[in-house]
């Protein structure tokens, strides 16, 4: 497979594994139904997935710095976050290794800052969340084939 070949299959398998609805799942599969190597295709899915969260960090830090969002978000931080809250000091921030996948990059990257979960455990907990799930669906794809295949 040549340079170019591998960056666009790269990018394809990034991109859905980017956007919502799609998740790491389909990111996965699709990098691996494109011709990615297993590793690649859940390096590029995981990565892709995972990227929104530090994005939406970002773009919360930023809004918190302008007055009038600042009140609102402080406003959903106090009324909304609380019954989230709730789950994560039951659970604690290992939670987020099983919910991150189930319930999107994009949801608990919006959700994340306004339970007061601190960046850097949110991003780690739910990148080996993303992970996990990623590894698991490219070994499910490829001993599914595998069980095709011997029969």
């Amino acid at each position: 497979m040549s340079i170019a070949e591998y960056i666009t299959k790269a990018l394809t398998t990034w991109s859905v594994g980017f956007f919502p609805y799609a998740e790491v799942y389909a990111a996965v599969a699709a990098g691996m139904a494109l011709g990615l190597d297993t590793v690649s295709a859940v390096f590029w899915g995981v990565l892709g997935n995972f990227l929104p969260i530090p994005l939406m960090l970002w773009g919360y830090d930023r809004l918190m710095q302008i007055p009038q969002p600042r009140a609102w978000l402080l406003h959903l931080e106090k009324r909304g976050g609380q019954r989230v809250r709730q789950a994560f000091k039951r659970y604690g921030v290992w939670f987020l290794i099983p919910m991150t996948p189930l319930l999107g990059s994009w949801t608990v990257a919006i959700v994340g800052p306004l339970t007061g979960i601190s960046p850097r455990q949110l991003l780690v907990f739910s990148l080996i969340g993303i992970t996990l799930y990623g590894a698991a669906t490219a070994v499910a794809i490829t001993t599914g084939i595998s069980w095709f295949s011997a029969s």
